[in-house]
């Protein structure tokens, strides 16, 4: 039986041995079943194979041999009289070959030998490569010749063979070599034989996948008779690999082999192992064997011995009988194991062949003809004695063999003797030899000395002239010095033996055995590794044996135990130190888990020690020599604990059951000296945590003592690990590694909590009235007396981890109380801790579910009370679990908000999802807020746990509860404060959100997720350059951002297991399946659970008071706006109804804003495409509207928070049905006329005039469903909504969320913003006329700094806004913490978009607010978050500009655009979109609407003309526009957000020549500047606004030129006066100035425009404004070269000198036309008279021609 370590396995908590096999490496298996299909062309005598595998790059045979043979029943009679009988194990025609070290270079070689006959080699295979029987006549007749000779030579030398061909076939498509070489790393190179190897399925890990082969070898090549060494194989296997002409050159047979090649299967039925012996199942009436074939790996393979195997092989390999007489030519060599000299001493211990005996008293070797000096191929297989004297020994004779037949004379002529004794000095002779022979009789006792020492007459004068090679594999025979010695020592002691002994060349008398002994045991780490590996198993055996058995020796008493166990400590170091050898995940070598697990068995007492009293017990001594270990060995002990706690649990576990102590007291199976041994231990181990293997030998202990827990007094254990926790905590405290040590606290106990009486180690039966039969019996039932203490107890003390509760129930009250360290500590790594210390508790909780001896439900409430105190422990982490309820980013931000008051303390906290929640929270006003009370910030104070570890806490939160008497946890609830109990709501609120159902993952999703990111490359560039961020910001973002993996660490006893999130990639269809249904039993359970302790809470509590009400209201709600199961929803519906029916008119109310929520879910559940929830809502939403009729006669205050919800369902949500919704209206109008209590009442027709509101909105509903693609229709059509409910302000604010949210979805930050600003206009409005407080903004026009589109918010006046009506402004948003919260959401859009200037202008509405509320902690987060936006500001890259949008104007013509016919807009795009881009957007999804072929994009600006369109096309026109300002208004917009901010005014140009060109020379060139007017200012609720007005001025060429050279000006100065200066810019800016080759440059215009005065007096001023305009250029033009001058560097001289003298150049050519100035406009017109000095309030100056017209 193969040995296997034990691995451990977490299942649910529980630590279960798992049994693995103990070599990663294992061999490839193969399966060789052998058939000849008319073997060769003639078949003429018996023929016979031999099989082997061979490496040729190590150069060696790896296998032995497998001989076989296929011959039929008529040759096999050939051979009658040479086989005495044929047993089966020789028939065998399958083998299973082993390879431990698979490589392309293996090679299995079959050899054909034949029967000895007179000739060469080639001359006997001559008539098989012309012969073909099927040829017939003459061909016939020689055959049948052959046939006969044949015959006649069997007769006569059938016991002889000769070689005759062999054939080589690769092997590298039978092993796996994907995986070889990363097998062979990871696995240290170990491997196991094959008949050790352990037939389960865990070793089909490297064996390769293929399936099975047949192969057919056509040709066999003929043997060489001086070629038949292995050197020579090789040497051929090697070139005939490396040249295919070589394998057309050499000289092949014909024939047909076939071979059927396949992995070996589990379970080898009918197999014989290597010695012949049979593996079950082995049936009876098989008559053919499969053998295994024993492998000779090429490297050491570490296995210790498990079988017994005990064979020897030996090789002849070279005979030189060159100088030998004539008659030495046909050789063999008989082989003979002897034990004795006389003839008939020879053993029956050599393997037969084929097809006869299965074991021999000779063999012998193949026959080369007529050759001196022949080399051998054959291996003998000896079945080597167990035990072996002087007398043993091999004797090889040499004959001669007479092939032709002589009349008298002898078959066999000796030519003589050789001979190896087995033994030398008591050792087993291995290896190469080369051993003269021996011509004369041998002489007596030739047996005992070596062949060179007797005096007879040898060959060649006593030289070798043999030689042969001998290789043992035994497990039996160490060779190994240190090994031999040490084992024969220790036999010396156990056996009566004469001394002195002999130990190779050392006589060892009784007086040195002592020392000798004790000289070995030390020497025992100096073996070689392999025989130390191979002999582990006995080495430690007799190691064990020296520690507890005290040997007499001379009388004497000699104690080892020291040196023995600091022996075994040297070879447990040297194994673990080995890097050849294996190891598990924790280091543990595999070697010394194996022996532990399987082998180790107490050692046997002396009988005589036993009866003198002095027994030692083997676990008192272990822990004795643990105890008193010192420097080194103590080291090493406790460095590898792990073994040696292992020894001590198997022995003192051996110990009880020989001893029969099984039903002895716990306290009395061990003596008190061994409990001060482990007391001392345990000390120890405590001393060593501050070592670098810390934690290693932290969990060997918890082993330790989880195993002490099933042998030793429960007390005697329960101490030794109170002190251990004691003291890493007392440890804790002086280092500053407190994670460290928590982390190894809760290793250490959730590995004892794993114990299989975890239960009643705790005495879990003592939670309750009744205990209930133990699980176990292991545990004592004398202690249930006390069970009546459960009703002495307070109910509000059970919920606490207190003294009383963790003296009773020990490892319980230790892991909790590790559990709360681990959430109050806030210090660098805690959140591992955490999530290890919730996961054990999860996994505990795990293993009660799927533990037996727990179903009843009676006994699963006694456990849930032992887990109470977790409720208190999760309770307080409150603040520090995830929130689960946040989605997106801006869906947080606009999606349905809350209000809460002003002074919310943790409204500026960020959670760890990346959600600011302060903005939702201030508009939100969330009494549910996630804070102790204490009121500290979250973050600041605690670390959040990630989303996997809060799942886990809270599902042992709602195991508690459902598992627990609810009885129990009423009257808990019902004496909780009220604080207490509002975090049980916030608890369950998280609950609802975390255990939402997510629906089927797949893994398209990933493939979605690609495409939406190159979907969104442009959009975050835009954002990355608007932000001033590069790739190094994108880089440091990705760097900060977690990868994304699961690191759930669990331990398991010999393996740590990592996952990771993605692992769903992996998983199949149905697993993804099951993964779903799974999910959603758990949504159902757990919604379930959570529905259950809310009617407690409302049963028990009045929920009235302390607004219990809207916490549970809360919390329903959120459930309903999670995807739920059919099954919860109809429950949950049902509580709502009942709370209606109870708490109706407090509802109403108190909890109008949870009302309004409530409604807006039920109306989402009435579109429901399932039957049975959407009755049930429409039920709950009738019962709503009923109840409100009914309390107060009139239910305006519903139906407005109806519409609203159905408003904001419409706008927000994508997945509500409008044909479902319309079918639960119709059946609420059934409800309300069958009603017959409500007929006499309004009732029905307030129903009926809301559910045409309602369908008035599903009719808005539809047209949006239909532009649901077009964004900016939708947005148009969103805007006409709101705008259609300006005499309905809860719906218009509901309408300019929803645009908001998209804008968001869509990154519109500024116009989500805006939607906001107007919203908050609004409520400023309503807050203006319901309270006259200075701090509140007057209405919408305090917000015209912010956009002056605000104004139109201003339309909603006194008639329309009566706070007094009930139903009107009844929204949270209508207050003054609604206002705040609006706004800081708009200013926190307004920082994403960039906007940073209008943060300013919105927080100075903010800001007096917050300071009449003196909410101080708000007002440093608001300036704060000034300051923030201040130096995004400050801190942009001089000369780099902001980017805030691009404009385009779109034209729409053609009668498939409906409305949009002849509608110009102006679009605001990201900031830099090109034209074709939005070309390209608009062209292809209008190309969608009307077709391909109907749409065409005007490329041009120029005005359109209808006339020239086709009918049945779209044409689309767009241009690029940039707003425009006036010369008035540029002063005061000065910097680039003011240039970008509040645009009404846009302006394109378009190039004409008067003949219709666009283009033209320079004096053809006019421009015609359009302006256009928008209907409001960009930003705004909108992307693109229309255009209402159009303005258009034509410049003429002049003018043009003008404008070109002012435009040249202006870059010269800016890039003259630019700093830092940026020479590069300079540069080019020059270039195009002065440049020689400048096209149309300044010159050419100069030359064009100033050449001559113009004719016309009304181009005076355009010229003299050119001249003014080149006479500044030309200036500018000198300041920029010589700036130019100062910027350059050395190589850029010439460069420089070359521009001055271009610029000179150009100077030289401009100062005449500079110079000339036009008189006309210089001559005065006006006398001046002093007295009359009025004349300069005009002008000095006229125009010439005005002049010439009057009379002074």
């Amino acid at each position: 039986m193969p040995i296997s370590p034990f691995l451990i396995k977490e299942t649910a908590g529980k630590i279960e041995p798992l049994l693995l096999n103990m070599y990663s490496h294992k061999s490839e298996v193969l399966m060789l079943c052998v058939s000849f299909l008319n073997r060769f062309d003639i078949e003429i005598e018996p023929l016979f194979a031999c099989i082997a595998l061979y490496d040729v790059k190590e150069r060696k045979k790896i296998s032995e041999n497998f001989h076989c043979d296929l011959n039929s029943e008529q040759f096999k009679g050939f051979l009658r009289s040479h086989t005495p009988c044929i047993d089966s194990s020789s028939q065998a025609r399958s083998a299973v070959f082993s390879v431990t070290y698979p490589s392309s270079d293996i090679y299995l070689v079959v050899k054909i030998e034949k029967v000895l006959q007179q000739g060469e080699i080639g001359d006997c295979a001559e008539p098989y490569m012309i012969l073909k029987e099927s040829e017939g006549g003459k061909s016939k007749e020689k055959v049948e010749k052959l046939k006969a000779q044949a015959e006649s030579f069997c007769q006569r030398l059938g016991r002889y063979r000769m070689p005759f061909a062999w054939a080589p076939i690769s092997l590298t498509n039978f092993f796996n070599f994907s995986t070889l070489e990363r097998e062979i790393r990871t696995t240290m190179l170990q491997a196991r034989r094959l008949s050790e190897r352990s037939l389960n399925s865990e070793d089909n890990y490297a064996v390769s996948n293929f399936k099975a082969t047949t192969l057919t070898v056509n040709t066999f090549i003929k043997q060489e008779g001086d070629r038949l060494s292995d050197e020579d194989l090789f040497k051929f296997l090697t070139d005939y690999k490396r040249s295919s002409s070589l394998q057309r050159r050499v000289k092949s047979i014909p024939g047909s082999l076939k071979l059927e090649i396949s992995p070996a299967s589990e379970v080898l039925s009918c197999c014989l192992t290597p010695e012949l012996l049979q593996v079950k199942p082995f049936p009876e009436n098989r008559s053919r064997p499969q053998k295994e074939i024993l492998e000779f790996p090429v490297r050491e393979v570490y296995v210790p011995h498990t079988v017994y195997r005990n064979l020897l092989y030996v090789y002849p390999q070279r005979l030189n009988f060159a100088n030998r007489l004539a008659s030495a030519r046909n050789i063999t060599i008989k082989i003979q194991f002897m034990c004795g000299e006389d003839a008939t001493c020879a053993m029956p211990i050599i393997f037969g062949k084929s097809s006869g005996p299965e074991f021999l008293q000779e063999m012998y070797t193949a026959i080369t003809y007529h050759n001196k000096s022949p080399d051998f191929y054959e291996e003998v297989k000896i079945k080597l004695p167990a035990k072996l004297t002087e007398k043993h020994h091999l004797l090889f004779t040499f004959y001669h063999i007479s092939c032709q037949p002589k009349q008298g004379a002898c078959v066999e002529t000796l030519l003589g003797y050789s001979w190896l004794p087995i033994l030398l000095n008591d050792r087993l002779q291995t290896g190469h030899y080369c051993l003269p022979v021996a011509l004369d009789k041998l002489p007596l006792n030739y047996s005992m000395h070596s062949p060179e020492s007797p005096p007879i007459k040898w060959v060649e004068g006593h030289k070798g002239v043999f030689n042969v090679e001998v290789q043992a594999v035994s497990s039996i025979h160490t060779q190994d010095n240190h090994l031999e010695k040490f084992f024969t020592l220790c036999h010396s002691l156990e056996s009566q033996v004469t001394f002195p002994i002999r130990l190779m060349e050392q006589k060892i008398t009784e007086a040195t055995l002592e020392h000798e002994l004790k000289l070995s045991i030390i020497c025992l780490n100096s073996s070689r590794l392999e025989p130390l590996v191979l002999f582990l198993h006995l080495v430690l055996e007799k190691l064990f044996q020296l520690a507890v058995k005290p040997m007499v020796i001379a009388g004497q008493t000699a104690n080892f135990s020291q040196f023995a166990f600091e022996s075994v400590v040297a070879i447990v170091n040297s194994l673990h130190n080995s890097k050849d050898l294996s190891k598990d995940q924790h280091g543990r070598n595999c070697l010394l888990a194996s022996y532990v697990y399987y082998v180790f068995r107490l050692p046997e007492p002396q009988r005589d020690i036993a009866r003198l009293g002095i027994l030692v017990h083997f676990h008192e001594e272990l822990a004795l020599q643990m105890v008193v270990s010192t420097g080194m060995v103590r080291e090493t002990v406790f460095k590898y604990a792990w073994f040696f706690f292992e020894l001590l649990i198997k022995s003192m576990a051996q110990y009880v059951h020989n001893m029969d102590k099984q039903d002895t007291l716990r306290r009395s199976r061990f003596s008190d000296r061994f409990k001060d041994d482990i007391t001392t231990i345990v000390n120890v181990v405590t001393s060593e945590i501050e070592t670098e293997h810390a934690e290693k030998i932290n969990i060997s202990l918890a082993f330790f003592l989880y195993d002490l827990l099933s042998l030793m007094d429960r007390g005697f254990v329960f101490n030794l690990i109170r002190h251990y926790c004691n003291q890493v905590r007392i440890l804790s405290n002086k280092l500053n590694t407190l994670p460290t040590l928590i982390s190894m606290r809760l290793e250490f106990l959730r590995i004892l909590c794993s114990h299989e009486h975890y239960l009643n180690l705790n005495l879990f039966f003592m939670t309750s009235v009744s205990a209930p039969a133990s699980p176990s019996p292991s545990l004592s039932s004398q202690n249930s007396s006390s069970c009546s203490s459960f009703q002495d107890q307070k109910i509000a003390s059970m919920f606490d981890l207190s003294a009383d509760y963790r003296q009773q129930h020990f490892l319980a009250g230790l892991l909790f109380t590790e559990l709360a360290a681990a959430l109050d500590t806030e210090a660098e790594g805690i959140s591992k801790v955490q999530r290890k210390a919730i996961s054990a508790v999860h996994s505990l909780l795990s293993s009660h579910d799927l533990d037996r001896r727990c179903l009843k439900p009676e006994v699963k409430v006694k456990i849930a009370a032992l887990y109470l105190p977790l409720v208190g422990i999760i309770l307080d982490a409150l603040p520090q679990l995830y929130d689960f309820t946040g989605k997106t980013f801006f869906s947080s931000l606009i999606c349905p908000l809350k209000v809460t008051s002003l002074s919310d303390p943790d409204e500026d906290q960020e959670s760890t999802n990346a959600i600011n929640q302060s903005v939702a929270w201030a508009i939100a006003g969330n009494q549910f807020n996630l804070i102790r009370s204490s009121g500290a910030p979250l973050s600041s104070l605690y670390n959040t746990l990630s989303p996997d570890t809060t799942r886990n806490l809270l599902i042992c939160f709602l195991w508690i509860m459902k598992n627990a008497e609810q009885s129990l946890i009423r009257k808990w609830i019902a004496d909780l404060p009220s604080m207490q109990l509002n975090r049980i709501l916030d608890l369950l609120f998280i609950c609802v959100s975390c255990f939402e159902y997510k629906g089927k993952q797949s893994s398209d999703k990933v493939s979605t997720q690609v495409l939406q990111k190159s979907r969104d490359v442009k959009a975050r560039l835009e954002e990355a350059l608007l932000r001033g961020e590069g790739a190094r910001g994108e880089m440091m973002k990705r760097c900060r951002t977690p990868a994304g993996l699961n690191e759930n660490l669990r331990w398991r006893k010999e393996q740590t297991q990592w996952r990771q999130a993605n692992e769903r990639l992996d998983k199949t269809k149905a697993e993804l399946d099951q993964e779903a249904l799974i999910s959603g039993n758990l949504a159902t359970e757990a919604n379930l659970i959570i529905l259950d302790m809310q009617e407690n809470i409302i049963q028990v509590r009045n929920c009235t008071a302390n607004n219990l009400l809207g916490g549970v209201l809360k919390v329903l709600v959120n459930s309903l706006s999670c995807d739920q199961s059919t099954t919860y929803l109809t429950h949950c519906f049902a509580t709502l109804r009942a709370l209606i029916a109870k708490f109706g008119d407090l509802l109403f109310e108190e909890e109008m804003e949870q009302c309004a929520d409530l409604c807006q879910r039920v109306l989402h559940h009435c579109s429901s495409s399932i039957d049975i929830t959407r009755i049930q809502a429409c039920a709950t939403l009738y019962l709503l509207m009923r109840h409100s009729f009914s309390s107060i006669s009139n239910f305006a205050r519903v139906k407005m928070q109806v519409t609203m919800s159905l408003a904001s369902l419409v706008g927000k949500s994508s997945d509500f049905n409008e044909e479902y919704l319309r079918r639960s209206l119709r059946t609420i109008l059934a409800y309300a006329e069958e009603d017959m209590d409500m007929q006499p009442t309004l009732f029905p027709v307030q129903v009926k005039e809301l559910l045409r509101n309602l369908n008035s909105i599903l009719s808005d509903t539809v047209k949006m469903r239909e532009f649901q693609e077009d964004p900016e229709m939708l947005m148009d059509l969103m805007y006409r909504i709101a705008k259609g409910y300006q005499t309905s302000p809860d719906l218009r604010l509901t309408w300019l969320q929803n645009m908001a949210e998209k804008h968001a979805k869509k990154k519109c930050y500024t116009e989500a913003a805006m939607c906001l600003v107007h919203a908050a206009a609004l409520v400023a409005e309503y807050l203006s006329m319901l309270e006259d407080h200075k701090y509140l903004p007057v209405g919408s026009v305090s917000f015209q700094n912010i956009s002056s589109n605000v104004l139109e918010e201003s339309a909603v006046s006194d008639d329309i806004l009566s706070p007094d009506e009930d139903g009107i402004c009844s929204g949270r948003y209508f207050s003054e913490s609604g206002l705040v919260g609006l706004l800081e959401q708009a200013a926190e859009l307004f920082s994403t978009g960039g906007l940073y200037e209008t943060v300013n202008e919105v927080y100075k509405i903010v800001i007096p607010i917050l300071e009449a509320h003196r909410d101080f902690r708000k007002l440093t987060s608001t300036h704060s978050k000034l300051q923030k936006a201040f130096d995004s500001i400050i801190n942009k890259v001089p000369g780099q500009k902001r980017m805030f949008g691009t404009y385009f104007r779109v034209g729409f013509y053609g009668s498939k655009f409906g409305d949009l016919d002849e509608q110009e807009f102006v679009y605001k795009e990201p900031a830099i979109t090109k034209l074709p881009e939005i070309s390209h957007r608009l062209e292809g999804f209008y190309g969608q609407c009307f077709g391909e072929d109907a749409v065409e994009v005007i490329k041009d600006s120029t005005p359109v003309d209808r006339s020239k369109l086709h009918p049945n096309k779209a044409y689309i026109q767009i241009t690029f526009v940039e707003p425009y300002f006036d010369e008035y208004e540029m002063k005061d917009r000065v910097t680039y957000f003011e240039k970008n901010f509040s645009l009404r005014r846009f302006m394109y140009t378009t190039p004409f020549t008067l003949d219709g060109r666009p283009r033209g020379d320079l004096r053809e060139q006019y421009k015609r500047n359009t302006i256009l007017t928008t209907m409001h200012a960009f930003p705004y609720v909108k992307t693109r606004i229309n255009v209402i007005q159009k303005e258009e001025f034509i410049l003429t060429p002049i003018e043009v030129a003008i404008e070109d050279m002012q435009k040249k000006t202006l870059e010269l100065a800016v890039a003259t006066n630019q700093e830092p200066p940026d020479a590069k810019m300079l540069q080019m800016v020059l270039q195009g100035s002065v440049g020689a080759t400048v096209n149309q440059g300044p010159l050419e215009v100069a030359q064009v425009f100033l050449a001559e005065i113009p004719a016309d007096p009304k181009l005076y001023r355009h010229h003299n404004k050119l001249r003014l305009c080149f006479k500044e250029f030309i200036m500018r033009c000198g300041e920029a070269v010589e700036k130019n001058k100062r910027l350059i560097t050395a190589d850029q001289r010439e460069y420089q000198l070359e521009l001055k003298k271009n610029y000179n150049k150009l100077k030289e050519n401009l100062r005449p036309m500079i110079e000339r100035k036009i008189p006309e406009l210089y001559k005065p017109i006006v006398k001046v008279h002093s007295t009359t000095r009025d004349s300069f309030r005009n002008s000095s100056f006229k125009k010439y021609e005005a002049h010439s017209s009057q009379n002074i």
